[in-house]
């Protein structure tokens, strides 16, 4: 099986909720590898599988009343060639895209770095300081998988990365969406994306919250469960198609035992003044792309 559709990013912007919500339709198959980046050849250590059988046995418990198959990776918009590989791999693939604020998706963001342990300025504050010095090969920490998922200023650039998605893919293939308006009206948001794909409405009401912010309550064990190698995954991926089964669940259940909640603080405004003044031409442009009225997030 081949995958014919792709929830290519933005991170924090409820690809993970979503992923998981169309995973439990009955004609959709999403793989069970979270977020394998296998198209973005130019984030290499994010990438989980490097060649295209390992990529396509994702697949292989796919059934044929799965008339959509998917995944999900929140770098793809990011990545300057996954889109136009994605292109070469499947020209009539649909494109999903989840997009918010940058200014509260690049400060998510962080905090979702720190929690993968690949970010270790633990301000957000100093940490957007250091996007300079980071970009010289500068104050990059050695756990850090891709020195470029700490460019917070260009990982942000959302207008740009969407204009770039809609050079390659014609825009009835795509399908933007606003964080707001899914988590405001996840039902109605649910029932647009499952008719882009071509697929009925299961009738589904009920969704649950996913993918809040979390820290680790033991470093040492986040290690492993952040950062598995990826010849065990690939290991794993192999084991569990010959034996005929979709997951493990070892690693959730592990992360999951090592996680607690955590309320993120308001994002300092003098900070924030900062961040509009860098993202404005940004966030005009993806308004005249989007024909979306934007200028909330100018304020």
């Amino acid at each position: 099986m081949r995958p014919n559709f792709f929830i290519v990013g933005a991170p924090k912007c409820g690809t993970t909720a979503l992923s998981k919500y169309l995973s439990e339709h009955p004609n959709i198959f999403i793989s069970d590898v979270k977020e394998p980046h296998y198209f973005a050849d130019d984030l290499p250590k994010y990438r989980y599988v490097t060649n295209e059988s390992d990529y396509l046995s994702m697949f292989d418990s796919a059934n044929a009343t799965n008339h959509r198959i998917g995944e999900a990776s929140v770098f793809y918009l990011y990545s300057k060639v996954a889109i136009e590989n994605i292109k070469k791999f499947d020209p009539n693939a649909r494109i999903i895209v989840m997009l918010r604020n940058p200014l509260d998706m690049v400060y998510s963001m962080h905090s979702q770095l720190l929690y993968t342990r690949d970010e270790t300025t633990a301000a957000f504050a100093m940490a957007w300081d250091l996007c300079g010095k980071r970009k010289q090969g500068q104050e990059i920490p050695t756990c850090c998988r891709d020195e470029k998922l700490l460019f917070y200023d260009e990982i942000g650039m959302l207008g740009a990365q969407v204009e770039r998605l809609l050079n390659v893919f014609a825009r009835d293939q795509v399908k933007i969406i606003f964080y707001d308006d899914f988590a405001s009206n996840t039902t109605s948001v649910y029932q647009e994306t499952l008719y882009f794909l071509g697929l009925p409405f299961d009738e589904r009401s009920s969704f649950s919250v996913v993918n809040s912010n979390k820290k680790h309550k033991s470093s040492l064990l986040a290690q492993f469960t952040q950062k598995t190698p990826p010849v065990l995954v690939r290991g794993a991926m192999k084991l569990k198609a010959f034996i005929g089964i979709s997951s493990w669940g070892i690693l959730d259940k592990l992360r999951n035992m090592n996680t607690s909640a955590e309320k993120r603080p308001p994002l300092d405004v003098d900070l924030r003044t900062q961040l509009v003044d860098c993202y404005h031409d940004d966030i005009e442009k993806l308004a005249l792309l989007t024909g979306r009225d934007l200028s909330a997030w100018l304020r």
